[in-house]
């Protein structure tokens, strides 16, 4: 992906975040949310949602493999570990000109692709939306859009 300002994209996506925190994360807020990826996914997709180590909803749609269950493990390893999005872990590291293989302190398997996303109480890291199976941009899309239709509508 060339032309694109890796170092202001990084600083978009800390924003998002920040304006995606919640107040409060428990099952309601799985289901609903977990529902909206389910029904807004264009294509087979796998979705996972949790609290520390606790899932709290997860699917895989028809046409997903167990690759799709990998690549959310990888995804979620990687907000673990930075506390921002894969998205977020994807243009910080080409702003700074290297990839994920490029960094020899990263010893824990991650991978940097868009579809794994904080939760945040506040600007504390809760657990992880993580969507698998789109390209890395839409699977960060889908996650980023269905959490704010789920903020309109409790808003009212």
């Amino acid at each position: 992906m060339t032309g694109i300002d890796h170092a202001a994209r990084t600083a978009e996506l800390e924003a998002e975040e920040a304006r995606l925190a919640f107040d409060r994360f428990d099952f309601a807020e799985a289901w609903a949310i977990g529902r909206r990826l389910v029904e807004a996914a264009p294509a087979p997709v796998a979705i996972r949602i949790q609290v520390a180590d606790r899932v709290l909803f997860a699917s895989a749609l028809d046409g997903t493999s167990a690759d799709n269950q990998v690549w959310l493990d990888l995804k979620s390893a990687a907000v673990r570990q930075f506390g921002h999005s894969t998205l977020w872990l994807h243009h910080r590291l080409r702003a700074r000109g290297r990839t994920l293989a490029e960094s020899p302190s990263i010893r824990t398997p991650m991978i940097d692709h868009g579809g794994g996303f904080p939760i945040r109480i506040g600007a504390q890291v809760v657990g992880i939306i993580g969507v698998s199976g789109l390209p890395h941009e839409d699977d960060h899309r889908l996650i980023t859009s269905a959490i704010g239709a789920y903020r309109a509508e409790r808003a009212g």
